[in-house]
């Protein structure tokens, strides 16, 4: 028989009361269990050991030692001499022309107070550049090569951080502050012109990070349990349309109500209908670490509905996302804005507020969604739009990005269809940028149409 003791010994710090009380309650007698039930639960649970990762042309060996201490290394021993040729020479990130030998100098033996290194941030970035040496240009880890390993980064390391978010977003030096939300779906342009039949689906989503907890690059596994506790008990409160429950991911037992997670079935058809994250294996969650201790404390919430949903300890604290098919936009609006303040209230009246700068709107761990945080999108079909020789310079004239339908990083499949969205997030409020997005997609449905009917039609101006 295996008992408590000899259990804890096996998990080591990933050890779970709740999932061992489920156990024995299944399995035990006297509080043990048989070898034989603890050797097949043991199977079905990961337990993660606490070890760095690797994935193709890409390692790290870094960990953190103890559940309480969070993930911020000194990777660069020698400064930079360990990398700054290399960076120099990448161009594919905004950080080989923003971070200088004397910036990184005067920053590198400092730290957040969370204990977040520049190191950490600019992770992403160097891996980048020494891949890329290397040969493979196939690391991609975003544009701009950083991320935030907290809030306090962007003031900590603010000679360079400053910098950063004004070349991602395109604005001036002297850019005053981001504008004050508005999330009124009154204020939306006409959709009604957009075919129905070009239409598959809108989304708008956002993130939103917790106060007082180091973001999902450097969050240690202690941080991020507490914020599922504090995030999840906030959301069941929610009701009316927004009513829902919490799923953690299969093989989680942080999560006291469901202590092994949801069955990986499950797992498996939320992700297959697009409804939930799926396991890191993307330089930009990889680079900076975010797949540390995974599954644990990881989840989606839902409503019954399935068209208002919370993501929960993935790329940021929370994903906030309204969704349906066809192309009532004004409908998915007004159901995010209402998701959106009600996870805010809620985390409130839980005694925890969100990181909200007065620059730079909220902040998140990628400087991309600083800001409004806001994508949205429709997945419309455009087969022949798509194909055109000026499609992507006239989506970059309307400030629009039209992905593959596999979303980031995808490479645009030939079946035509693109999730066309907003690119801007910063300097605009939310009403703003969802409207862009609706004139643009009015736009292609109608090149669309255009050119079913003469191959030769223009772009509209």
């Amino acid at each position: 028989m295996v008992g408590e003791e000899e259990a804890k010994a096996y998990a080591g710090r990933n050890f779970y009361p709740a999932l061992w009380a489920k156990w024995v309650g299944e399995k035990g007698t006297d509080g043990k269990i048989s070898k034989a039930d603890f050797e097949e639960l043991c199977k079905s649970i990961e337990f993660p050991k606490g070890k760095g990762a690797a994935h193709g042309p890409w390692t790290d060996d870094t960990f953190a030692a103890t559940d309480d201490d969070i993930h911020a290394p000194t990777y660069f021993p020698n400064g930079w001499a360990d990398f700054g040729e290399d960076l120099k020479a990448c161009s594919a990130v905004s950080l080989s022309k923003l971070l200088t030998e004397e910036m990184y100098n005067g920053y590198k033996d400092q730290k957040t107070s969370l204990g977040v290194t520049l190191d950490k941030c600019i992770k992403g970035g160097i891996d980048r550049a020494k891949i890329e040496k290397g040969g493979d240009k196939k690391w991609n880890c975003g544009k701009v090569g950083l991320l935030f390993g907290d809030a306090e980064c962007v003031t900590k390391f603010a000679d360079l951080m400053g910098p950063v978010i004004l070349e991602r977003h395109g604005l001036p030096a002297d850019f005053a502050g981001h504008p004050a939300p508005n999330l009124d779906p009154e204020k939306l342009l006409a959709f009604d012109g957009i075919d129905d039949n070009y239409v598959i689906s809108t989304r708008i989503r956002t993130g939103r990070s917790i106060k007082g907890f180091a973001l999902p690059p450097s969050i240690s596994a202690s941080q991020r349990k507490e914020l599922e506790g504090i995030v999840v008990g906030a959301l069941l409160k929610l009701d009316g349309d927004l009513k829902g429950d919490y799923y953690p991911l299969a093989g989680s037992c942080t999560y006291e109500a469901k202590p092994t997670g949801i069955d990986k079935a499950t797992e498996e058809g939320l992700i297959k209908d697009h409804f939930l994250f799926q396991a890191p294996d993307e330089p930009m969650l990889l680079s900076w670490r975010m797949e540390r201790d995974w599954p644990q404390a990881r989840g989606i919430y839902h409503n019954e509905a399935k068209n208002a949903l919370v993501w929960v300890n993935e790329e940021d604290h929370l994903r906030i996302i309204s969704m349906q098919k066809g192309k009532d936009v004004k409908a998915v609006f007004t159901r995010f804005a209402d998701l959106v303040k009600a996870v805010q209230a809620a985390c409130q009246a839980a005694g925890k507020d969100l990181e909200i700068s007065e620059k730079w709107g909220n902040v998140l761990s990628c400087p991309s969604n600083c800001g409004t945080g806001l994508r949205a999108s429709m997945m419309i079909k455009i087969p022949l739009a798509s194909k055109q020789e000026g499609f992507a310079a006239w989506c970059a004239s309307k400030k629009l990005q039209a992905r593959g339908s596999g979303g980031f990083a995808s490479a645009a499949a030939d079946d035509g269809i693109r999730d066309v969205s907003n690119v801007d997030r910063m300097g605009k409020d939310e009403v703003t940028l969802v409207n862009e997005m609706i004139a643009g997609v009015t736009a292609l449905v109608g090149w669309e149409k255009a050119l079913e009917a003469d191959p030769a039609a223009p772009a509209p101006a």
